[in-house]
């Protein structure tokens, strides 16, 4: 990777996907299998405000579960990914930031890649070098410092996109700066108290803090 090029480590499901009423769709339907509540629709928006420490234990999943239902759910999003869509205008914006050549742009996901890579195909966005997958739910802090290490990056040149409170702490915990966006699962409220560098609610938004000319 170049040292004159800004790196940027975008999240997936919540960032680039609109995933969340999918994710809440299979953790539902998993519900029973694993015995810990079904979330009702309308209790989404309230949950959006807790960090997901805080949500599972809001719906009763001990910590130890966790592993096992999220490679269960990656695998039933798999054959469901052609319903999820990018967030209104993120693909003009990663379009106009690839273009201007100034940036490296790579994925870290706890989704399966193959999931991910089957959605970059069908958006016609695939605009990152890399993506790599985590089965981390709870903590990407290894991941992301690995990644650092991997690709003998500065890590003051790395950003960290994300929705989540775990994104932004992760990220932060490497020494890269963070941006958290409001449009996945988290709320600006709860994204807020995790202090990222940077709070965006607009996809354009990203091209203040990357200009793309």
């Amino acid at each position: 990777m170049s040292a004159l090029k800004t790196t940027i480590l975008f999240d997936f499901d919540g960032t680039l996907a609109e995933t969340m009423m999918l994710i809440h769709d299979v953790f539902n339907r998993l519900s029973g299998t694993y015995g810990y509540r079904h979330l009702p629709e309308e209790d989404i928006e309230a949950c959006r405000h807790l960090s997901v420490r805080e949500f599972i234990d809001h719906i009763g999943i001990p910590l130890w579960k966790v592993p096992i239902i999220a490679i269960h759910a990656r695998r039933l999003m798999h054959h469901e990914m052609d319903q999820v869509h990018p967030p209104t205008g993120l693909p003009e914006v990663l379009t106009r930031m690839h273009e201007s050549g100034r940036y490296v742009m790579d994925i870290l996901t706890s989704n399966r890649r193959k999931n991910v890579l089957r959605f970059l195909d069908r958006h016609k966005i695939g605009w990152f070098d890399e993506v790599e997958a985590t089965h981390a739910i709870l903590s990407k802090k290894r991941r992301v410092k690995k990644y650092i290490r991997k690709n003998g990056l500065d890590a003051t040149n790395l950003y960290y996109v994300g929705d989540t409170t775990v994104d932004v702490e992760s990220a932060r915990h490497a020494g890269a700066k963070t941006i958290a966006v409001t449009w996945g699962l988290n709320t600006s409220e709860a994204l807020g108290r995790a202090k990222p560098d940077f709070l965006v609610d607009d996809p354009r938004q990203l091209l203040d803090i990357f200009p793309a000319v």
